[in-house]
């Protein structure tokens, strides 16, 4: 089936569906979080219950090493190529989940999250550098929605699974299972489906190789004349392009962070769901995610400039979020929850194309882990931040117009690139 695939010279889609497998299987693993945050078992026996802020705490302290991990995973990825640090961060990872199904301490389960971050830091900027060396540029939106699904996949599965989990099996296991699929999904690794540049692939076809690489020859024509240029790493810092891709890529974290951790409490304590009623709500969020970032990726692929796809969604995820906040109908509230998180994954294909269309292949790595890294510390405080405000003010209004605040900001910064031509 691999080779039949290969002769029709579409082997790179073979590498993104493999990546996007396995970004579910990661995306499982760290945000069970969420669903343990509604187990009356799990908090009483980590003595959460009614703390707020430090249940919020632990996707914090996740955030905080998991971007500090794409910024110092940079001589990893280029030392081993994406192939193998991809293959460690998921070691690594799974590791930490095994022993997390041990532990039963706040400090424990913090020290298994800080090591789950390691292992997901490293293994993340490795999957838009195979992007920019697979796909040519006008594929890149595309691409990068395929594999970028798989989070919003893993996400509709994880809150029906680890609620059934948790009730049948008990907590423990929401850690052991997500760690097992994560090392079955090394197979295409350990097979070589995914390589770190076409050529070193043993199954794809020269002509794909030729379509791919032809498209390296013209790679300046895709960058905007009045966008600043990079020189080298030092440059990459201070360019204006760059801060502001690391702005608008805040922005979009900010809010599905935040979204993702706070939702189903939010949905069971303020709405008066239950269960089962906050599951399928849920669930109906992130598909409309998945249909969203794909349809994202499309739209980046054919639009002139590509912020324009990111100005629109960020001020549509806004009013969405103002939304949830201020209407009384909880019908309405996830009406306005779902159109905020699907379409926020509009903003995650164009942020990265444009990303892949600034940075030359030689710092590809530096600017993904960097980008990836910044903007994961900068919103790595929203989880807590909204923590913080739900337990001053006594309601969650004040942490949804904090991330109204911070997709407005987005949206400016995404108004610059686009006069920079991107």
């Amino acid at each position: 089936m691999i080779k039949k695939i290969a002769s029709r010279n579409k082997f790179r889609y073979v590498l993104i569906v493999s990546m996007s497998l396995m970004w579910i299987v990661v995306y499982l693993q760290r945000v069970n979080i969420g669903a343990l945050l509604v187990d009356a078992r799990f908090l009483q026996e980590l003595g959460l219950v009614g703390q707020t802020a430090q249940q919020g705490l632990l996707m914090t302290v996740f955030l905080l090493v998991y971007s500090l991990a794409n910024i110092a995973a940079v001589p990893i990825s280029n030392r081993l190529g994406s192939r193998k640090a991809i293959l460690l961060g998921i070691f690594i990872a799974s590791g930490a989940m095994l022993a997390g199904g041990w532990m039963g301490s706040l400090a424990a389960i913090l020290m298994v999250r800080v090591l789950l971050g390691i292992g997901n830091g490293i293994h993340f900027p490795n999957m838009s550098i195979l992007v920019k060396r697979w796909f040519p540029p006008h594929e890149r939106g595309t691409a990068n929605s395929m594999y970028g699904v798989g989070g919003c996949v893993g996400m509709i599965v994880a809150f029906p699974l680890f609620s059934t989990i948790n009730s049948r099996l008990g907590w423990e296991f929401s850690f052991f299972i997500p760690a097992l699929l994560a090392l079955l999904c090394t197979f295409p690794l350990w097979m070589r489906w995914i390589s770190d540049r076409p050529q070193d692939n043993p199954y794809i076809s020269k002509e794909e190789i030729n379509y791919i690489t032809a498209s390296y020859q013209n790679h300046q024509t895709h960058v905007p004349e009045t966008a600043p240029k990079i020189a080298g790493d030092k440059s990459l810092l201070l360019n204006p392009s760059f801060i502001l891709l690391c702005i608008a890529y805040t922005a979009f974290l900010c809010s599905w962070w935040g979204i993702l951790t706070w939702m189903p409490q939010y949905l069971v304590q303020a709405r008066q769901f239950d269960i089962n009623g906050t599951s399928n709500n849920l669930a109906l969020a992130y598909l409309v995610a998945a249909v969203g970032i794909l349809t994202g990726g499309r739209w980046v692929d054919r639009a002139e400039r590509k912020s324009s796809i990111a100005i629109l969604a960020l001020v549509c995820v806004a009013v969405a979020t103002l939304g949830i906040a201020l209407v009384s109908s909880p019908v309405l509230a996830i009406v306005f929850m779902v159109m905020a998180v699907g379409i926020n994954e509009f903003v995650y294909p164009a942020v990265w194309s444009m990303l892949q269309m600034l940075m030359p292949d030689s710092l590809m790595a530096a600017g993904a882990g960097i980008m990836s890294g910044v903007s994961n510390l900068m919103s790595a405080v929203s989880p807590f931040a909204i923590g913080w405000l739900i337990q001053m003010s006594g309601s969650y209004v004040g942490g949804l117009l904090f991330l109204v605040t911070i997709s407005g900001l987005g949206a400016v910064s995404c108004v610059l690139l686009y006069q920079q031509g991107y």
